[in-house]
């Protein structure tokens, strides 16, 4: 009864003209996540300086209801939005820029393609609308993660602040034109029904708006993943590849297969990927790259421990392009919806690379301070769900 009076009072707020509405199909839930950050950059001759500050990681707010259409189905929809509780400025999940030295921006259809930046706007998050039946699946058209995301993200037992493995996979951090590993928008998507453990998912990404001029370069993502989920076991297998200029035929690809174990007390978790594509010269793999991630968890009342390992090798042909990250938590649960924890991580880049902590919350920005740095970070939090 509270989430329907808060999900009353929002929704009267933002749509004032709809203020007669029927709002009983209106659900109110979010996420407040906020710690307190000790961020060490030190470069590769150890100087550095630690910056101390209240961070927001990923912390956000929605709104979403479906109506029963009839012979099982349903209109359904969803308004979610990124709050920085600590009012600070954020790249908004967009992942680091940095990467390899020398790597250049992205361009206009690469920007379209991989970042998943859209702030603290209404909606800035997994935002659309759709039809969704329980026998055949849901189309939903709108913002939404890629189904190559979706596909590990439930692995990554840091997920969505400083020790987030998206500091080193997913295409972020400099690691591909254009992230795989993202939120994006013009997006038509399609998700199977689950049938004996096995589900799917497809989107197809139209980057080129308004764009209809045969001699202008046009761009689309296709992002498809398929997933196991029964009993103690979690498999999945993802593929996205972005068509970034169609007079060029640049393009770039990415493949990853996720493994997780649960079973009593323990998780453990793995995540492969590898990239491929044709934008160096001649065609040549520029970013190309494998990349994997382990993790572990270890469950004991209300506490647990766990740990996290990424690791990420040369991009193309360039030698000590690659970088290693370690990461090690505690977390303590004062309920079903509220934890207190601490984190330590820390990341090592290569003699030719100039990686970042992960800025996927407001935290790990600015961390990449020159090749072969190794930034870390020790974080104490709290996360609430409702």
């Amino acid at each position: 009864m509270q989430k329907k009076i808060i999900a009353l009072a929002v929704a009267s707020a933002l749509v004032a003209p709809a203020a007669f509405a029927d709002t009983s199909n209106v659900n109110v839930y979010g996420v407040a996540n906020v710690s307190y950050d000790f961020v060490t950059t030190k470069n590769a001759a150890g100087a550095g300086v630690t910056t101390n500050k209240v961070s927001s990681n990923t912390s956000r707010i929605g709104l979403k209801g479906n109506e029963d259409l009839g012979d099982g189905l349903s209109a359904i929809w969803q308004v979610e939005s990124l709050i920085n509780i600590d009012n600070a400025g954020s790249t908004a999940n967009a992942g680091n820029a940095t990467g390899v030295v020398g790597q250049a921006n992205l361009g206009t259809a690469a920007v379209a393609a991989g970042s998943n930046a859209a702030g603290n706007v209404l909606g800035g998050r997994n935002t659309y609308a759709g039809l969704s039946s329980a026998t055949m699946g849901t189309v939903i058209m709108g913002r939404h993660d890629t189904p190559y995301n979706i596909a590990t993200r439930r692995l990554d037992v840091f997920t969505d602040g400083l020790a987030d493995n998206r500091s080193l996979m997913g295409g972020n951090g400099g690691t591909a034109q254009a992230a795989f590993d993202g939120r994006q928008p013009d997006v038509i998507a399609y998700i199977s029904p689950t049938m004996s453990g096995f589900s799917g998912a497809i989107a197809y990404l139209n980057l080129a708006e308004a764009n209809n001029v045969a001699t202008q370069a046009k761009a689309n993502a296709w992002s498809m993943a398929g997933m196991y989920n029964q009993d103690a076991w979690y498999a999945s297998l993802a593929y996205e590849t972005h068509n970034l200029n169609s007079l060029t035929s640049t393009k770039e690809s990415a493949t990853k297969l996720g493994v997780g174990y649960t079973q009593d007390a323990i998780a453990v978790g793995f995540a492969y990927e590898k990239t491929s594509d044709n934008l160096g010269a001649l065609g040549a793999n520029k970013y190309g790259h494998s990349a994997y991630y382990l993790s572990g968890k270890y469950s004991f009342g209300n506490d647990a421990i766990k740990a996290g390992y990424t690791k990420v090798g040369d991009l193309g042909a360039t030698i000590a392009s690659g970088a290693t990250q370690f990461s090690l938590g505690y977390d303590h649960s004062l309920s079903k919806r509220t934890t207190v924890y601490a984190l330590y991580t820390t990341l090592k880049s290569g003699s030719n690379a100039n990686y970042g902590l992960s800025n996927i919350g407001t935290g790990g920005a600015n961390t990449a301070i020159g090749l072969g740095n190794n930034p870390s970070a020790l974080s104490f939090g709290m996360k609430h769900t409702f």
